[in-house]
């Protein structure tokens, strides 16, 4: 883009700025910024990529690998060089269980056919430690029942659990020591229960709302950390982000199954975890909570029961993940469809590259693990890979195996080429000592993630003044975080970035006239919603008796449309949601036409009109002033629009019988002639009056100031008296 271009560009926004309404415009420019943004950080990534090569996860090969007896697999781990497998053998008439009925031993081989699993001779190998044979063959000769549940290594140590009783954690685990590589493996003992539970199901802690949180009035609250606030009172559950308790509305509801609790009875917990509040809700006499995730930047409410089992958060604040999905900071969430419901996080697995993490989450009774990879730069989940074990070796190769239903001899793995390479793999590579290599991986990835993470946000269709905020602070901090920023190849993205955070300034003023305009067309669209809803709600035929009934029913659908009409032209009003509500009436207006037309088939369907002008015109004949004629007048003109809607109602309708629509017409006719002459005599009658009443008013009015001349003139006593009142007769 040239200079010049650039130059009538801004000075477009500037005028625009300087005449009002310039949201649309600046937005616009930063829209722009955002692309441009995207696209040099793509240039940058991919010479990252080229430099250090890319981080996929791909299924590289199956193979297959044989046991001696039928088997159901339960686990594998890698132990240096080693494939640890496990399973259990339902060994029928045979007294006792060997090592072999329990462990194999492979090796990966690279040949010309491919990867395969070689079985490897327990001789010479951990396995053959004299302690730990003694003390398998004790566990299995006094628990007659047990069975190996889960191979891992943790804390530098390998650990081999099994189940001896009918409860999950009835267990005894086998412990090894391993040294940093991996190839030394020395027995401890068997009592490694401590060492193999399960981390906390949530990385953060869950906070009761109690009764200081409480916030009383018409609609009362709980005010969580003044950013959100939660009731189930008056049959629903609501979410506020306005501490007003006069307005029971908020930006989410749903229904609750008690509608008489009152605000101390639901139980409430809540968590915030970076620009997330994470909330925990049980409503009166309901068995399951309810969890919903509150974004502060998008003001938006989004319930999500999966992070209930178990929840962990992103790297770099990024926001949450669980075992069926994930939430970020920006709004964005992914859930999968599998079920998940009793899987738990297990451990985490950063590559060295710093750009992929591996998140393991475990279901223990079936031994099931779901592997959940997240790329920090895309900040995007792959989707799970589930099966009952896998192994990690230091090159990042996973072998991963999902059982049979029932025990077999022949078992297929898959190995995946992965990034989670061990710390001292990754740390052969050889040094660089170009831009990228000076800089490293690592704080590259950092660097792009956040940088994506800004673009993400300009993006983000949900908009906020607390979005412009972050996103004018973000692309400031980038330049204190990042040394680099202004260096080699990263000079073009500092460029834009100092553009970008001029420009959300900007934005930030022009949003707040715009949020202002946009709550007015809110409130405008929940009045007429509410309106309509009552008016639908009245529409009751089956117990009307009268043609007023309908008519005002008719009249109050035809207002309720021009009101929609009118809103229309609100600016950032839902025109969707007008249609939808426009259709509505329409809809109802017809049928209820219908209805008009089969009362009105009664001969006597209009002989209250004709009941209701006799009463006029008694009410006219006893009038004996030009006011107490006014008000009977209105009746009269109201009563002639009903006519006038059954008039056009009939112009309208499709009436197959002849002879009734006739009919209709006729009897409409005949009460539109009385009521003609109804206003005629009322009309001529306040003339009467009007005339009578205007020569007595005269004459009281002449009366008055022919004394006030007499008072004058006995006043005149002096000229300057005389002059004094001419002046006041003359007002």
């Amino acid at each position: 883009m040239s200079q010049n271009t650039d130059t009538a560009a801004e000075t477009i926004v500037d005028k625009a700025v300087a005449e009002g309404g310039a949201y649309e415009i600046i937005r616009k420019r930063l829209l722009d910024q955002g692309q441009l943004l995207t696209q040099k950080v793509r240039e940058l990534n991919d010479a990252r990529l080229a430099e250090f090569g890319s981080s996929a996860m791909v299924a590289r090969a199956r193979v297959r690998v044989r046991t001696e007896n039928n088997c159901i697999p339960r686990d594998i781990v890698q132990v240096g060089d080693y494939l640890l497998f496990g399973y259990n053998v339902f060994l029928g008439l045979k007294k006792e269980t060997r090592l072999e009925d329990v462990f194999s031993l492979f090796v990966k081989k690279d040949t010309d056919a491919g990867v395969e699993l070689e079985p490897v001779s327990f001789a010479g190998t951990f396995l053959a430690d004299q302690s730990f044979v003694n003390d398998f063959d004790e566990l299995y000769r006094y628990y007659k029942d047990t069975r190996i549940v889960e191979l891992t290594v943790a804390n530098g140590k390998l650990l081999a659990g099994f189940q001896i009783g009918e409860r999950l954690d009835d267990i005894r685990v086998f412990r090894w020591s391993l040294s940093p590589d991996g190839k030394t493996v020395s027995y401890i003992d068997n009592r490694g229960e401590r060492d193999i539970q399960l981390p906390p199901a949530f990385d953060f802690e869950w906070i009761a709302a109690t009764r200081e949180d409480a916030v009383h009035g018409r609609h009362p609250h709980l005010n969580i950390l003044d950013k959100v606030f939660v009731e189930t009172v008056g049959g629903d559950l609501t979410i506020k982000i306005e501490n007003n308790t006069e307005d029971g509305l908020g930006i989410y509801r749903e229904a609750v199954e008690d509608s008489t609790q009152s605000l101390d009875d639901a139980s409430v917990f809540y968590a915030a975890v970076g620009n997330l509040i994470l909330l925990k809700i049980r409503p009166y006499r309901e068995e399951q909570f309810r969890y919903l995730i509150f974004n502060t930047l998008t003001q938006s409410v989004l319930r999500i029961d999966k992070i209930g089992q178990s929840c962990v958060q992103l790297p770099e604040n990024h926001g949450v993940i669980f075992p069926g999905g994930y939430y970020l900071n920006t709004g964005e969430h992914k859930t999968f469809e599998e079920d998940n419901s009793a899987f738990r996080f297990k451990r985490m697995i950063r590559s060295p590259n710093g750009e992929d993490v591996l998140y393991v989450f475990y279901e223990p009774a079936a031994g099931l693990v779901s592997l959940l990879a997240y790329n920090i730069i895309e900040k995007k989940l792959q989707n799970p890979i589930y099966g009952n074990g896998y192994a990690l070796a230091d090159n990042g190769e996973i072998v991963i195996f999902s059982a049979e239903t029932e025990p077999t001899r022949v078992h297929p793995m898959q190995i995946w080429e992965t990034p989670y390479v061990s710390a001292e793999f990754a740390s052969k590579a050889p040094a660089r000592q170009n831009f990228y290599g000076r800089i490293g991986n690592n704080e590259l990835v950092r660097g792009i993630s956040e940088f994506y993470s800004i673009a993400r946000v300009i993006a983000n269709q949900a908009v906020s003044v607390r979005l412009y905020e972050e996103l004018s602070q973000a692309a400031r901090k980038v330049f204190d975080t990042f040394f680099w920023l202004g260096e080699g190849d990263a000079q073009p993205i500092a460029a834009v970035l100092k553009d970008i955070s001029a420009t959300a300034e900007l934005v930030i003023d022009e949003f707040e006239k715009v949020e202002s305009i946009r709550q007015q067309s809110a409130k405008a669209m929940q009045e007429a919603e509410q309106a309509q809803a009552d008016i639908l709600r009245s529409l009751q035929p089956e117990n009307w008796q009268s043609a007023e009934d309908y008519v005002d029913a008719l009249a109050r659908l035809r207002k309720q449309r021009g009101q929609l009409a009118t809103i229309k032209e609100y600016r950032y009003i839902d025109q969707a949601r007008i249609e939808q509500l426009d259709q509505q009436l329409l809809e109802a207006n017809n049928a209820l036409s219908e209805q008009t037309v089969v009362f009105l088939a009664d001969e006597k369907a209009l002989t209250p009109y004709l009941g209701k002008l006799d009463d006029l015109n008694h009410q006219v004949e006893k009038a004996e002033t030009a006011s107490a004629i006014s008000p009977i007048l209105e009746t009269i003109e109201q009563t002639a629009s009903g006519l006038d809607l059954l008039s056009e109602l009939m112009a309208s309708l499709k009436v197959d019988d002849a002879t009734l629509r006739t009919r209709i017409v006729d009897a409409i006719s005949e009460v539109y002639a009385k009521l003609n002459q109804s206003r005629a005599n009322a009309k001529h009658k306040q003339k009467n009056f009007g005339s009578a009443e205007a020569v007595a008013q005269f004459g009281a009015q002449f009366k008055l100031f022919s004394q006030s001349i007499a008072h004058a003139l006995g006043l005149a006593t002096t000229p300057e008296k005389c002059d004094e009142q001419l002046s006041k007769s003359l007002v």
